[in-house]
C-alpha cells in the first residue's frame, strides 16, 4: 500500500464536521464588529449635537447656579434625561416595526 492510498483510506474513515467552530466564531465576531461600528456611527452625530447644546446653554446654567437656581437646573436635567429616554425608546420602536 502506497502512502497516498494509505492517506486516502484514513481520510475516508473520517467525515468532515457538520460545522467549523472557528469559522462560526470568526463570522460572529465580524458581525458583532460591524454592528458596533454602525452603532458608533449612528451615535456620533447625536453626541456632537448634545455637546453643542450643552456648550450653548452653559452660560445660562452658570447664571442659574450662581443665583441659587439649583432646583431649576436639577429639574431641567431630569426633564432632559426623560426626553432623551423617550426619544430613544421611540426610535427603537420605529426601527423594530420597520
Amino acid at each position: 500500500m502506497t502512502d497516498d492510498s494509505r492517506l486516502a483510506s484514513l481520510w475516508a474513515l473520517d467525515e468532515p464536521p457538520a460545522q467549523d467552530p472557528a469559522f462560526v466564531l470568526a463570522t460572529l465576531d465580524r458581525l458583532a464588529r460591524r454592528r458596533f461600528r454602525m452603532k458608533v456611527t449612528r451615535l456620533v452625530p447625536l453626541f456632537v449635537a448634545t455637546m453643542a447644546v450643552c456648550w450653548a446653554i452653559a452660560p445660562s446654567v452658570e447664571t442659574l447656579l450662581q443665583s441659587n437656581g439649583v432646583a431649576v437646573v436639577v429639574a431641567a436635567a431630569i426633564g432632559l434625561a426623560l426626553a432623551a429616554k423617550y426619544a430613544s425608546d421611540a426610535a427603537h420602536e420605529l426601527r423594530r416595526t420597520s
